[in-house]
């Protein structure tokens, strides 16, 4: 008599990829509605709040001279470009390229966790980016830019492709400097091809930086155009717009306290950055065992909101550069972390929606904002306390269960 078991588990396995696949196209469809509602809906009026990064856009690439040398330009170079490839002949033009280009990085991204880490990363990365879609800015920035440079970066080098994945992270942190956060662990891990990769890229697009328009591009970027009040959703600059919301401001196209930076305060929050980051990585060196979960999830979590956490401006489309590794952490069972960027995915969606109120200080508006950056500290201890934490035990598979690489 033949057994049927073994047709009850194909059919059981069966019906479970039968469900991924509607749910990556249920998530997928949300993502494409999203888009095409957006462009519909008059992003491209001159008071939409989702159309000011493509207006700045705009104007950088319509300004006449040198970027940097002859007007200031708050983005790094290969951010640049991508500006200036952008553009288009009207905003709705620009803004239309720009979902376009943005959606189809993010399902680039999805793939390449996919590829590397597995489908549960990928889809988790889906899961906790939907929320965003929902208000969808992120489609509207440029910050996937870098996202997935900076993925494709640690991708390759999880594939062995050394060269190619420490010039991929140089290209992320040309495009935004955050992916300078995760380049330590080449150093922790000894990889010194692609660290040998990231030097050059780096120096090479450093050096035509720099030579196109000397070290002033560089503070430009990093002091944000020279802006001096704190931006209302950073840490401290959330609790001072809440005390006094009359006294913020425009400044340097985004909103900020009335209260000025200090003199010490940017030297300080730089070397709290640095700390944190280091911290970070240090922690990973001194484990006896590096897990995925650990080296590609929980590490560049706590370096990346180190950054954001000591930072005096938090834009909504910052919490982007999260997403990917708080996913290849969750999809490994650890539900704090991934629990923690969900909440943070919702409530930074409804700050940037409610904009409005919260310039005007209203709490339903302003304590959000609160709520949020409190979690990123959470998040940041969290993530610090689990590298610290005792080196984990192997799991031990159950019969008929096989682990895979990529899982």
């Amino acid at each position: 008599m033949v057994s049927d078991e073994p047709v009850s588990v194909v059919a059981r396995g069966t019906g479970r990829s039968s469900r991924w696949i509607w749910l990556v196209l249920l998530l997928l469809t949300v993502r494409i509605v999203a888009v095409v509602v957006l462009l519909h809906s008059g992003v491209e009026d001159e008071f939409s709040i989702l159309g000011g990064d493509g207006r700045r856009y705009e104007a950088i690439a319509h300004s006449e001279g040198r970027p940097y040398a002859d007007f200031e330009v708050e983005y790094p170079p290969l951010s640049l470009v991508v500006i200036e490839l952008i553009v288009g002949h009207d905003t709705l033009d620009t803004l239309t390229r720009l979902a376009v280009s943005q959606l189809l990085l993010e399902l680039g991204t999805t793939l390449l966790l996919w590829w590397s880490w597995g489908r549960r990363s990928a889809i988790a990365y889906l899961i906790l980016g939907t929320p965003m879609a929902l208000f969808p800015f992120p489609y509207v920035r440029i910050d996937l830019v870098s996202v997935f440079a900076a993925v494709a970066g640690l991708a390759l080098l999880r594939r062995a492709h050394d060269a190619a994945g420490g010039a991929s992270l140089a290209a992320a942190a040309l495009a935004k400097l955050w992916p300078l956060a995760i380049a330590p662990r080449l150093l922790v891990e000894r990889r010194w091809r692609a660290l040998a990769a990231l030097a050059l890229v780096g120096t090479i697009g450093a050096g035509l930086w720099i030579g196109l328009a000397g070290t002033d591009g560089i503070r430009q970027v990093i002091g944000f155009r020279g802006a001096r009040g704190w931006q209302i959703e950073s840490l401290p600059g959330a609790v001072l717009h809440l005390l006094d919301p009359s006294s913020s401001r425009v400044e340097q196209g985004a909103w900020r306290t009335g209260a000025a930076m200090p003199p010490w305060s940017r030297p300080l929050l730089t070397l709290a950055t640095a700390i944190s980051v280091g911290a970070s990585w240090w922690l990973v060196a001194r484990r006896s065992d590096r897990p995925t979960r650990i080296v590609d999830g929980v590490a560049p979590v706590a370096a990346i909101t180190g950054m954001l956490v000591f930072a005096p401006i938090i834009s909504p489309q910052y919490l982007l550069w999260l997403m990917p590794f708080l996913a290849i952490a969750a999809a490994r069972g650890d539900r704090l972390l991934g629990g923690l960027g969900m909440a943070v995915s919702v409530l930074t969606t409804f700050i940037l929606a409610s904009i409005h109120a919260q310039i005007e200080g209203r709490l339903y508006a302003t304590v959000p904002i609160l709520v949020r950056n409190g979690l990123l500290v959470v998040m940041l201890v969290a993530a610090m306390r689990e590298l610290a934490g005792a080196p984990s035990q192997p799991a031990v598979a159950r019969p008929g269960i096989r682990s895979s690489p990529s899982a």
